[in-house]
Order: structure tokens, then C-alpha cells, then sequence
């Protein structure tokens, strides 16, 4: 019991990251209505899936949060609409490389780095030719929270 109470009285505050600490944040996309750009607009059955690979995310939501890769300046995801149509054949999914620069933030002793992405550029890529994504616009070019949408899709 002396020994417990010992550890925990030598502890200082910043041997604790408390849940509340910034940690590297999410890159946040609202979906708008091309028609009606003020609207907002959940694609259907939205997957989102890391070129390259075979797992992702699934959405049914006119707002998401997804992870960028922090040890590179891109990361290149699918994003396919209406995923679970696979009587179709064809995929309707359309590729966006974002570009970024991170840059790592000391946190504390306790929590480390977090990675800001600084200079965010969505790029639509030239063979998606428009399958469903109509228009991206980058409305904060600094991910370095999770507090409002950096990325508008208009579909």
C-alpha cells in the first residue's frame, strides 16, 4: 500500500495524457447537394477505402472523419458510392489524392507528437473523369482539429 501510494504521489501531471489532449486530428468532409449547394447531402452507402488496400470505412452520413497518413505528404483514398450494389459490376468510385504537408507538434512528455497537416490540397484524380464527385473545395487548408469540416464534396 506504501509503495502504491508512493508511485502515485511521485507521478507528476505531465506523466498523464489526459483524454482531452489534441491528438492528431481526422481530415472532416461534408457531402453537399450539386443542385442545391447550401444542402446537405449523404452519399449512399459511401466506402472509403485507402488506395491500395482492401479495408475501409463505411458511411452513410452527410459528414465524415478520415485518418491521413502522418509519415508521408498524400494519401490517396477510393471513395465508392453505393458500395454494396454488386449486382452492378462496376464500381462507382472516384479517386482524391490529398496532398498536405504534416508537421509534428509536441504535445507533453506524456502524450508525445501529433501531426498537423498543414497546406491541404484535394486532387480529384484525371481518369475519374467525374463518375460522382461533381466539385471538392478546401475550406480549411489546416487539419489541426476536429472542430468543422475542412473538405466540401458536392455530388
Amino acid at each position: 500500500m506504501i509503495l502504491g501510494f508512493s508511485l502515485i504521489m511521485s507521478c507528476e501531471r505531465d506523466d498523464i495524457c489526459a483524454e482531452t489532449t489534441p491528438t492528431t486530428p481526422l481530415l472532416i468532409i461534408r457531402f453537399f447537394d450539386i443542385d442545391n449547394p447550401s444542402e446537405f447531402k449523404a452519399p449512399t452507402n459511401l466506402a472509403v477505402v485507402e488506395n491500395g488496400t482492401t479495408s475501409g470505412f463505411l458511411f452513410n452520413s452527410d459528414s465524415i472523419a478520415i485518418p491521413l497518413r502522418t509519415n508521408i505528404d498524400e494519401t490517396q483514398f477510393q471513395f465508392i458510392l453505393n458500395s454494396d450494389d454488386t449486382e452492378n459490376g462496376t464500381l462507382n468510385s472516384d479517386l482524391i489524392i490529398f496532398n498536405y504537408v504534416p508537421t509534428d507538434e509536441y504535445v507533453s512528455k506524456a502524450c508525445g507528437f501529433r501531426v498537423i497537416y498543414n497546406a491541404l490540397e484535394p486532387n480529384e484524380a484525371p481518369e475519374n473523369d467525374g463518375f460522382w464527385i461533381q466539385d471538392i473545395q478546401t475550406i480549411n487548408p489546416t487539419i489541426e482539429d476536429e472542430t468543422s469540416a475542412h473538405i466540401r464534396i458536392f455530388h
